[in-house]
């Protein structure tokens, strides 16, 4: 046989041997990356699962938070407004007993001259027109209206007789009208009662 025969065998065969085993390695290798790649995509499947859970349970706690904040900054205007409202409250109701003072005064002085008298009236009118354009009114409760089923009414010393039952605890005239403050559409504060009379039972 001719050497340069075998050694060309050879070298096939050496070649084949080589080739064999490369691509054996190559599979057994790539099996091992693949098998790798599978751990390395599930355990990053899981690593987001846990941070999407985090994140939403950080969304959920937050939201609680901005609802507690919304909720006590709300008690806190709330809170504001209702102190506001209680030193608006002291002070109208000082200016109402000025008023009263004044009309009284005027009523029960007969001897006041006429100067006098248009002071105490320009005085009077200013503090009205105060009061009205802060919201304060005059309100009158209707009359056979019961007692006891509206606020913002003082009954009088002085009742009126009356033989009729139905007619018991139920206005029988305004004494004096009230003041009230209007804080919303159709919403008032009572600053003083309106005082009226109602029928008594006569024995």
């Amino acid at each position: 046989m001719n050497i340069s025969l075998i050694i060309l065998i050879t070298i096939i065969s050496i070649t084949l041997l080589c080739t064999a085993w490369l691509t054996f390695w190559s599979k057994k290798n790539s099996a091992n990356l693949s098998d790798e790649i599978d751990d390395l995509n599930e355990e990053a499947g899981s690593n987001l699962e846990i941070i999407n859970k985090n994140v939403l349970e950080t969304n959920k706690l937050l939201e609680t938070y901005k609802k507690v904040i919304d909720e006590k900054n709300e008690e806190l205007k709330k809170y504001k407004e209702g102190q506001e409202l209680l030193k608006q409250k002291g002070l109208f109701i000082s200016l109402i007993d000025i008023l009263e003072f004044i009309n009284k005064f005027s009523s029960g002085s007969n001897n006041l001259d006429e100067k006098t008298k248009n002071y105490i009236t320009a005085i009077y009118d200013k503090l009205d027109i105060i009061l009205t354009n802060s919201g304060v009114e005059k309100f009158s409760p209707e009359i056979n209206q019961n007692l006891l089923e509206i606020n913002g009414c003082s009954p009088s010393i002085e009742t009126k007789k009356t033989k009729d039952k139905n007619k018991v605890n139920l206005i029988s005239s305004v004494i004096k009208p009230g003041y009230r403050l209007q804080t919303k559409e159709n919403e008032f504060i009572i600053l003083k009662n309106s005082e009226v009379q109602v029928y008594e039972l006569e024995n």
